[in-house]
């Protein structure tokens, strides 16, 4: 581990920026930003759902740029133009423009992410891969715990648009791990890529493809509705208070702080895809709590078991990429996969915005996250009895 330390921590700041305060952080927000705009749910989803058709985007692009730039300044490059996007958007008010440029803060937050996974792969080896990934992805967690503790707060010293402030905090923080994630980065220079012996089409009729897409698709869908409502389902349900709703929030990420370490250090024991059973089996159980009319101390529970859990897949899938795939063709499985797993998470902020908008009630939608995780179980379950063979 010690050789790896400084890219373990460079790429923890990355995750932490990237997608914990350029994503996550967005659902602590949305009750302000929704109340002094005037936006409906379906509106709020549509941001939401903006962002990640720019991080489709990024996806498609990100093997051309892994290709043409050293991982260091193509990190750099983007995580400087995700936190000037944010900036942008708190001097609009209209949410058509601010999706604009939430959209092209996917499109930056998608490169920087895909890019420091793929060098991990390509720099750690296989013997602790899984316990570096799950380190790195913890990155979101403490972005989670910040921003609940930082959004109450500002909410209670400005009374104007409190959301622009909080939004521009964590705009600059990514600016920030730009220039010091740098020193980690470079330290280790190794940026293989796969020759074109596989067109990315090709991967669509590989079985070994789908495992591991079918269950991302799954959690791309059921996350991002918990991390883009929790608050305002918490609020809507029970009336808590914006304050309330951060402790939850910052609960959620601390225990996300130990979500990748634990289950990839489990699954450098056992394999990744029992260690997905488990983890979807704690999935599943924290969106029935809310799909469920429950005792309000239940929610701590909810955010608990969720937050335990959450970033231990997108480590996983990497480490499954990893074993399926030659090592070299990581950046670029991954990129394709993660485009399927952005995919699902474009539609299901604005389509799970509609169903509030109908329904007016969040216990229908995450009644359905919860059938969703219970078929990624079914599916672990069936490929943790398949052997893996390694594709060259």
């Amino acid at each position: 581990m010690k050789p790896y330390i400084k890219i373990l921590i460079a790429s923890f700041l990355v995750i932490f920026a990237c997608l914990g305060f350029g994503r996550f952080a967005f659902g602590m927000v949305i009750p302000n930003m929704q109340e002094s705009l005037h936006l409906s749910t379906t509106e709020i989803g549509f941001i939401s759902s903006a962002n990640f058709i720019g991080y489709i985007t990024g996806i498609l692009l990100v093997s051309y740029f892994y290709s043409k730039f050293t991982t260091y300044k193509l990190i750099f490059l983007s995580l400087f133009l995700q936190g000037f996007m944010m900036l942008c958007m708190t001097i609009n008010s209209n949410y058509l423009i601010i999706s604009i440029f939430y959209a092209f803060s996917g499109f930056c937050a998608a490169i920087a992410n895909i890019s420091i996974m793929a060098h991990i792969t390509n720099v750690v080896p296989k013997n602790i891969r899984g316990k570096i990934l799950g380190i790195v992805v913890s990155g979101s967690g403490l972005a989670i715990i910040l921003s609940g503790l930082i959004v109450p707060y500002i909410e209670t010293l400005i009374l104007n648009s409190p959301w622009k402030i909080s939004w521009s905090i964590f705009s600059l923080l990514i600016i920030l791990v730009a220039f010091f994630s740098q020193p980690g980065i470079k330290k280790h220079a190794s940026h293989d890529m796969p020759e074109n012996k596989i067109k990315i089409k090709e991967y669509f009729i590989i079985p070994s493809f789908w495992k591991i897409t079918s269950i991302y698709m799954i959690f791309g869908i059921s996350y991002i509705i918990y991390m883009t409502f929790f608050v305002s389902a918490v609020i809507d349900k029970y009336n808590f208070s914006s304050t309330l709703s951060g402790s939850f929030w910052s609960i959620l990420g601390a225990m996300s702080l130990f979500s990748g370490l634990i289950f990839g250090i489990i699954a450098d024991k056992i394999g990744a895809y029992k260690t997905l059973i488990f983890v979807f089996i704690l999935q599943t159980i924290s969106h029935l709590i809310l799909g469920f009319d429950c005792k309000s101390w239940m929610i701590w529970f909810s955010a608990i078991l969720f937050g335990i859990s959450v970033w231990s897949i997108p480590s996983l899938v990497t480490l499954l990429i990893s074993f399926h795939f030659d090592i070299r063709r990581t950046a670029q499985v991954l990129s394709v996969s993660t485009l399927l797993f952005a995919f699902c998470q474009a539609i299901a902020p604005v389509g799970a915005g509609f169903m509030y908008d109908l329904s007016k009630d969040f216990s229908y939608i995450f009644l359905l996250t919860s059938i969703l995780t219970f078929v990624a179980i079914i599916l672990c379950l069936i490929f943790s009895k398949q052997k893996i063979k390694q594709i060259h």
